[in-house]
């Protein structure tokens, strides 16, 4: 599969300009191939697959690639009924 073989260049990849450009074909071959999957069958194992390297593709923008931690960020939406 495609997109696993992408992720797995992603983890072994040194060079942060190539990792950049992987991680977006990575991406882009794990959503084509979740779509591909939400009209099949007995896909369970797959699908966990694409969760941890989905995680894994996160973990390696902030720590590698220095990307803002998403559950650290804070909101940038304004406060409303404030008074």
């Amino acid at each position: 599969m495609q997109w696993q073989r992408l992720y797995e260049s992603c983890v072994l990849e040194r060079s942060l300009e190539r990792l950049n450009k992987l991680v977006f074909q990575a991406e882009d071959a794990m959503y084509l191939r979740s779509r591909e999957l939400s009209n099949e069958s007995n896909i369970s194992a797959e699908v966990q697959a694409l969760r941890r390297a989905a995680k894994g593709l996160l973990e390696i923008k902030i720590q590698k690639l220095g990307w803002p931690d998403p559950a650290r960020v804070k909101s940038s939406k304004p406060e409303t009924n404030r008074r």
